[in-house]
């Protein structure tokens, strides 16, 4: 008799936008992802790279989801743990400021709502929006006491610099996330993101 599978990771029951098309940060080229890979190695560069729309969907409360999904389940709980972990020290830094850290923890929800709709990387982009007030020497001294893979604290640092290519999906985001966080002005942002355009729009 045939074992039943979890409808979650049968893919008879995927729908179609749960198999797509990620761009690789460090080279451009097209990965294909499904939607309960952790995380993928670039068949062009050998970048290894996060699924930047990483769910745990059914993962999040089934009791069998550690021995299901046992690389998306540590993926997510690595990712949430540096998430925090981050966010302590840069609340930390920025104790007599606590204006700036409230615009952070802000700019934090805003970078989590764009990833979840647009992708991108969401340790990168995440740790950016988290560090953009702290000085570059610190943010740098934080990612490493974290022990950040060194590809990823380049990565932020690069965003934190205004460097990078334009249509790169990380500064995009990043970029519109520190628009967001600007006072509204009579003249809307240029945002490069369409999750960004609806933010905005809301919070008017």
């Amino acid at each position: 008799m045939e074992q039943m599978k979890c409808p979650g990771q049968d893919t008879r029951f995927w729908k179609p936008d749960d198999i797509f098309v990620a761009e690789c940060p460090k080279c451009g080229a097209e990965i294909e992802f499904f939607k309960d890979d952790a995380r993928r190695r670039c068949a062009w560069c050998g970048h290894m790279f996060y699924n930047p729309k990483i769910e745990l969907g059914c993962a999040e409360w089934c009791q069998y989801a550690e021995k299901c999904v046992p690389d998306l389940v540590r993926a997510k709980k690595a990712a949430q743990n540096f998430k925090d972990m981050l966010s302590e020290m840069a609340k930390s830094y920025l104790k007599g400021d606590p204006a700036a850290w409230e615009r952070t923890d802000k700019g934090a929800a805003y970078a989590q709502d764009l990833l979840k709709a647009e992708g991108g990387d969401p340790k990168v982009v995440l740790a950016a929006v988290l560090l953009h007030r702290v000085a570059p020497d610190k943010a740098r001294e934080f990612l490493e006491e974290l022990e950040t893979e060194p590809e990823i604290v380049e990565a932020v640092l690069e965003l934190l610099a205004g460097q990078g290519a334009e249509r790169d999906l990380n500064r995009q985001i990043y970029q519109d996330v520190l628009a967001l966080l600007q006072e509204p002005a009579a003249s809307t942002p240029q945002f490069a993101t369409r999750t960004a355009q609806r933010l905005a729009s809301a919070r008017k």
